[in-house]
């Protein structure tokens, strides 16, 4: 696998925020990768998503290094 300099650093995904039900966007930092909510305001482990994730997580992870997630 090759990373890319410059890869996204947030995406939208069709998973659901636990509290108001919006879509929850995956984005990371220099230091980790984490999911959030821009209607709400909340931030979530990205642990707690994994089981559900969808296309649009699984090609932002494929771009995220490992010691990030």
């Amino acid at each position: 696998m090759q990373y890319r300099f410059g890869a996204p650093r947030q995406a939208e995904t069709t998973l659901s925020c636990p509290h108001c039900s919006q879509k929850l966007q995956i984005a990371r930092t220099c230091h980790e990768v984490y999911m959030r909510c821009t209607a709400c305001g909340k931030v979530f482990p990205l642990k707690e998503f994994i089981a559900r994730a969808d296309e649009a997580m699984e090609r932002f992870l494929e771009q995220a290094y490992v010691d990030r997630i």
